[in-house]
């Protein structure tokens, strides 16, 4: 199995890192992709992509839309330099949020260009991020789409005319937790819809908490964290929607992982 999008650089995951990794590599994770969302998390990211774990990790650098107003002055060279400490890094998290207030869109869109055109430049795939705004996600990525080794739409909950958008855009699209939710149709459509050479399947490690899985820890917040290793979760529910086996589903994802990412 392969998780195509996590965040094990989380804070949130210090204390427990250990067991998270531990338990990934039990459950049968082989690789996984964690992002970065800000240059205040770009070093933690860049020194667990140097760290022994028993998986491929694959880091990815990228300013997250939520981060894009309070950026410091040299973020962009920032960037680049860790992309060049890393030849297998990807540029991610990036994109637009239609979910919180205090990022107006036209800066996220200022941010989220100035990086697909780094992406063009350094022939880098692009883990992608689109709340509830995935249409005006789609026009600006539909530009670069083509000029860019490969782009991965993660956590997708978009309509099936967006996804049909973003497959002929040649598109990898990423389902979640959010999938195991029997409420989540139109998750539950994407998962059934998306062909087999781009589907992906992640956990969003910490978030995305999926029904079944095992947390990672408590949060602050009282709610259970994410880890790899719920993939499971993911994994058997998309496969059954798929009317696949979970194995075959694995071999599959982890197929088209390893084609984006390595």
């Amino acid at each position: 199995m392969f998780d195509a999008h996590t965040h094990l650089q989380d804070p949130r995951l210090r204390d427990v890192l250990g067991d998270v990794v531990r338990q990934a590599a039990q459950a049968g994770v082989t690789g996984v992709c964690s992002c970065g969302t800000t240059p205040d998390d770009w070093e933690a990211t860049y020194r667990l992509s140097q760290t022994p774990l028993p998986f491929v990790l694959v880091p990815a650098f990228g300013v997250h839309p939520w981060h894009a107003r309070h950026l410091p002055a040299d973020w962009f060279e920032t960037l680049e330099s860790y992309l060049d400490l890393s030849p297998v890094a990807v540029i991610g998290e990036i994109g637009l949020d239609g979910v919180l207030d205090g990022v107006p869109i036209e800066l996220q869109e200022q941010v989220l260009v100035r990086q697909l055109e780094l992406a063009e430049r350094v022939r880098r795939p692009v883990v992608l991020h689109g709340a509830r705004i995935w249409g005006r996600l789609v026009d600006v990525l539909k530009p670069y789409a083509r000029r860019m080794p490969g782009f991965v739409v993660h956590g997708f909950g978009g309509s099936g005319e967006i996804l049909k958008q973003i497959l002929n855009m040649g598109g990898y699209v990423s389902l979640a937790g959010s999938v195991c939710n029997p409420k989540a149709e139109k998750i539950r459509a994407a998962a059934r819809e998306i062909p087999d050479s781009q589907i992906l399947i992640e956990t969003d490690t910490p978030d995305l908490f999926p029904a079944g899985g095992r947390p990672a820890a408590i949060g602050a917040n009282g709610k259970p964290l994410n880890q790899p290793a719920n993939l499971m979760c993911v994994l058997a529910e998309v496969a059954a929607l798929r009317n696949t086996t979970p194995e075959a589903l694995s071999d599959l994802t982890g197929a088209n992982a390893r084609r984006i990412f390595l």
